[in-house]
């Protein structure tokens, strides 16, 4: 008989967190009980630890994730125990306005996974069937690396790069390096990145960028050129503001990096419509998780090459403290709850 604890990483209120027992949760009759394997760490995950976004306190965070189905609700019919899973964790009514015009990402009942509800930084958690995916075939890290692949599909189907774009990509962390793999998937005949840290600039130059900057760099040679596509994925106002001087004419970018709710920039509305310029955004993911799956499947994308930093459900106090205090993390770091194959 299963052990009715389980240890599990709470945020207990901003800046306050520690690791503790807690009961495992009962599966509703329509879901499933995950036994977590792997479980990516995400900015939101950060912007909860500090009190930026709201999740309610206190909260188990995590919502990229993969596991093992450990036991299923008595209405689950697709899923068994022992299946190597994972899920997309916004929880959809598929009732409101928005889910029945397609808009499920902007659901006016959604709950969200190690958000709105308990998430992946434990050992077991529960999620409905519905939103749940086979990943027989993936290692487990590349299964939690599924979710932000899904996001950065999104953001993709929104820019439908043109065959033989260049493109500009701000950021080299895990999303910037999505985006340059699928920049050129996709079609682009060249993909530019620009990032502070040069051992970033080098992945990125491993995974296909064909031209790479360091800021600085970038501001003294790069600068010449204009860009029918270019992709913010840093998040920083003064970036994205700067950045709209570097789309081509009748070119579109896409605000794909998180800002700070209060953030202010200055765009010239003339500009925008003398160069019949192009502003878009993607917020979370909306039914693109089966895309990404398929393309992690196809290994045409790398993800696994993306985690350099894995650690254990205890390392998790001390590694939030240090990101929110500015201390360098890595690229991107995984935890492994059960401290079992990766």
């Amino acid at each position: 008989m299963m052990d009715r604890m389980m240890k599990a990483f709470f945020i207990n209120n901003p800046m306050n967190s520690e690791v503790r027992n807690t009961e495992i949760p009962d599966p509703k009759e329509d879901e499933i009980l995950l036994k977590v394997m792997a479980a990516g760490v995400c900015g939101t995950d950060v912007h909860i630890f500090k009190g930026e976004y709201y999740g309610g306190y206190p909260r188990i965070p995590g919502h990229e994730f993969s596991g093992i189905v450990e036991t299923v609700g008595k209405k689950v019919s697709k899923f068994k125990a022992g299946q190597h899973v994972s899920a997309d964790p916004n929880i959809f009514c598929e009732n409101c306005d928005a889910c029945k015009e397609n808009r499920q990402n902007f659901c006016q009942d959604m709950h969200a996974v190690g958000v709105t509800r308990h998430g992946a930084f434990a050992r077991y958690l529960t999620v409905p069937e519905r939103c749940v995916f086979d990943i027989s075939g993936l290692s487990f890290t590349a299964g939690a690396l599924i979710e932000p692949l899904a996001c950065v599909v999104y953001g993709q189907e929104k820019i439908r790069i043109p065959l033989g774009a260049s493109v500009l990509i701000f950021g080299a962390g895990p999303i910037g390096l999505m985006h340059t793999q699928l920049s050129r998937m996709n079609g682009a005949a060249s993909v530019t990145v620009v990032d502070l840290l040069e051992d970033k600039l080098a992945m990125a130059k491993k995974l296909g960028a064909d031209h790479v900057f360091t800021a600085r760099e970038f501001d003294e040679h790069g600068s010449i050129n204009a860009y029918e596509i270019v992709i913010d994925c840093t998040g920083v106002p003064e970036v994205v503001e700067n950045a709209v001087k570097y789309i081509k004419d009748s070119g579109t970018m896409l605000i794909f990096g998180v800002c700070p709710n209060n953030s202010v920039i200055k765009i010239n509305p003339y500009e925008i419509f003398k160069r019949e310029l192009t502003i878009v955004s993607t917020f979370a993911l909306k039914k693109t998780f089966g895309k990404a799956l398929a393309l992690a499947k196809s290994r045409k994308i790398e993800l696994e090459i993306l985690v350099d930093n894995k650690l254990l459900l205890d390392d998790a106090p001390a590694f939030f403290e240090k990101i929110a205090s500015g201390g360098n993390t890595g690229l991107k770091t995984v935890f492994y709850p059960n401290e079992g194959d990766t």
